[in-house]
């Protein structure tokens, strides 16, 4: 119960964090500060989600679950459809094909659109890099985020919350929650999104019993969000 409450105490800094950095993203238009705080975003992510995570795995005697699926998430496997061997193979396919697809379609788009692209879902337009500095760091953000929230969202949190409740569907169900709600800054919508991604991406771990394809999924999701699509909407010709 204590590692638990100190882990949902370092989610909550992490929030008021993200909150605080967003404000600073819009009221400071200069890159060099905008670059700063993707820098800080960065490292929170780190400090915040993956160092907790891992002393915690070890304090637990679970650092296997870094590579093997907890027994304790077996109820809820139940429930799902599982993909191993040949099958997680394929899966991975469709998924990357269907990633790929999406990435091409939405280059078209784009260039149809004059560069434009789909309005993002959630208040994050302050948010999105506007020149090469800042797509440079968008993308390292991108990929430390699929990582950073993977490892807390999907293995982390939900084991502490399993070991505590005894039930893996409400695990998920409140890490999913926490999920979304870290989301806050971006507004509802935003918030709604996320969530439904994070049930998407605990679904694809659950099947799979992969947690790095998820984290590869989770990332490629981001750099879709925050480096393609401003690349294409001119981002890139900024210097």
């Amino acid at each position: 119960m204590a590692l638990l409450l100190l882990t949902l105490g370092a989610l909550r800094w992490f929030l008021k964090g993200d909150l605080r950095g967003y404000r600073r993203v819009k009221r400071r238009p200069d890159t060099a500060s905008r670059q700063r705080t993707y820098r800080l975003w960065i490292g929170k992510a780190g400090i915040g989600f993956v160092l907790p995570a891992l002393v915690g795995l070890a304090l637990l005697g679970r650092l296997d679950a870094l590579v093997t699926i907890p027994v304790e998430f077996d109820d809820l496997r139940l429930w799902l459809p599982t993909f191993e061997g040949e099958d997680r193979a394929a899966l991975l396919g469709l998924m990357g094909g269907g990633a790929l697809g999406g990435l091409v379609l939405g280059a078209l788009f784009a260039m149809w659109r004059g560069g434009r692209g789909l309005k993002p879902i959630g208040n994050v337009g302050s948010l999105l890099p506007r020149n090469r500095p800042e797509l440079a760091h968008a993308a390292v953000m991108a990929i430390a985020a699929g990582i950073s929230e993977e490892l807390a969202f999907r293995l982390f949190l939900p084991l502490l919350l399993v070991l505590v409740t005894g039930n893996a569907v409400v695990a998920f169900g409140i890490a999913i929650a926490l999920f979304g709600a870290m989301h806050r800054y971006q507004g509802w919508a935003g918030v709604i999104a996320t969530t439904i991604v994070g049930a998407l991406m605990a679904a694809v771990y659950l099947m799979t019993g992969s947690l790095w394809l998820a984290m590869l999924l989770h990332a490629l999701i981001d750099l879709n969000s925050l480096v393609l699509r401003p690349a294409l909407g001119g981002a890139w010709r900024a210097a």
